[in-house]
């Protein structure tokens, strides 16, 4: 409840939830969604070889599972399968299979992305997919560091790739984010 209304308060008219592996949360909030709200029900799931990001499914893949079948999953479900931060081999990024597997959509911005812009406009003309972003948001404050515009239809805007996506995140914001993360898991 609080993230939809937080995202009500920026500004935002629709939000996309993808927890963990888990998608309670996600359906959970769709109580909370009005008319002038939508929100795309969703899960990260992590494939044997990556993080995928799952929208517009009410199950949660199987975890653990090749990425070919994750995809396939969604797909039959009617949901849009993107690669999460592919290249962020940290966060598990699913690196070159975004020109392999029949990915909808590859995430190359997020509210953690930092990969320089050049680096990022190269594998965007390379892939020949729609690029999304997203906040990519673990706690409620990072809701829009990221965001698309898009039609009516999230989904289908994915799909065909008419969309823009809006970077509000700077890297000393991530980086700072980065320290006190390390600090926390010390104490």
């Amino acid at each position: 409840r609080q993230m939809v209304e937080y995202a009500k308060r920026i500004g935002l008219d629709a939000l996309a939830i993808t927890d963990h592996d888990e998608i309670r949360g996600s359906l959970e909030a769709l109580k909370y969604v009005s008319d002038d709200f939508k929100l795309i029900p969703g899960v990260e799931v992590t494939s044997l070889e990556g993080h995928i990001l799952c929208l517009g499914i009410n199950e949660v893949p199987k975890k653990h599972q090749p990425a070919i079948e994750i995809i396939d999953f969604v797909h039959e479900l009617g949901g849009v399968a993107i690669a999460a931060h592919p290249y962020d081999r940290l966060r598990g990024g699913v690196g070159d299979l975004i020109f392999r597997l029949d990915f909808d959509a590859v995430e190359l911005i997020n509210g953690h992305t930092l990969s320089s812009t050049r680096r990022l406009d190269e594998i965007a003309k390379k892939v020949d997919k729609p690029i999304t972003g997203g906040s990519d948001a673990h706690i409620i404050d990072d809701i829009g560091s990221v965001y698309m515009i898009t039609g009516d239809n999230v989904l289908d805007c994915i799909r065909k790739g008419s969309f823009e996506v809006i970077s509000t995140t700077s890297k000393i914001r991530i980086i700072s984010g980065l320290i006190k993360s390390r600090i926390r898991s010390l104490l």
